[in-house]
């Protein structure tokens, strides 16, 4: 379960740009353990973005990408109409606060050090889940913003009430619509559907930016 979430995470958080290995994967559990070693190959920084409210598609994606890394806080609920046990809720709170919620379980990570609940029982993990998260991030949105091309604009539309702007764009097997809030430059929903294994599978995630959120360690039963 633990690994499902971790992809969860990575899905949430890089879906803008869509390209990672991650999110290509995020119905499967083939992902490296929290403690293992990661590429440390150096990569150059990606540029910093200004939202340009549709002047320039592409960094608009990835201005929006990079700004849900530096907001105060913001919650998601992702759907899946065809893989349900993709269904998740995901808090954030910065700089490195995070609650993954499934059916089957939750985990909380704050800093490097991460707690699971499993049947109703909270305990600490050995696994440092937080620079799992954040070291796959940063190499998912490198990879993803290496790869964005043939960023479209295709409408505007109301997400929750907030006028959005509606960007597609496609890599490989994987076809992204994000909407993007006119005013914020943050994107309000996202779907991805993407080809693994032969099967498609389809992933919805809608953001709130409203609702405060706070996040603190549970209690060890």
């Amino acid at each position: 379960m633990k690994r499902i979430i971790f992809l969860t995470a990575l899905a949430l958080i890089s879906t803008a740009c869509g390209t990672s290995n991650e999110v290509k994967n995020t119905t499967t559990a083939n992902v490296a353990p929290a403690n293992a070693q990661t590429n440390t190959q150096t990569t150059e920084p990606v540029k910093e973005e200004v939202f340009t409210a549709g002047v320039n598609p592409r960094a608009d994606l990835i201005s929006a990408t990079q700004k849900l890394q530096k907001v105060t806080f913001w919650s998601a609920r992702i759907t899946s109409e065809t893989t349900p046990d993709a269904n998740a809720e995901m808090q954030f709170v910065a700089p490195d606060r995070y609650r993954i919620k499934k059916t089957d379980g939750e985990v909380i990570v704050i800093g490097n050090d991460s707690y699971s609940n499993e049947n109703g029982k909270w305990e600490q993990l050995d696994d440092d889940i937080g620079e799992f998260i954040r070291t796959q991030t940063q190499r998912g949105i490198e990879e993803g913003v290496k790869n964005l091309k043939d960023v479209q604009i295709v409408g505007k539309e109301k997400v929750g009430g907030k006028d959005a702007t509606v960007y597609t764009h496609k890599f490989g097997d994987i076809s992204t619509k994000v909407w993007i809030g006119t005013e914020s430059g943050l994107q309000l929903k996202n779907e991805v559907e993407a080809n693994v294994g032969g099967k498609i599978e389809k992933q919805t995630t809608v953001y709130d930016y409203d609702k405060k959120v706070t996040i603190e360690a549970p209690k060890i039963n």
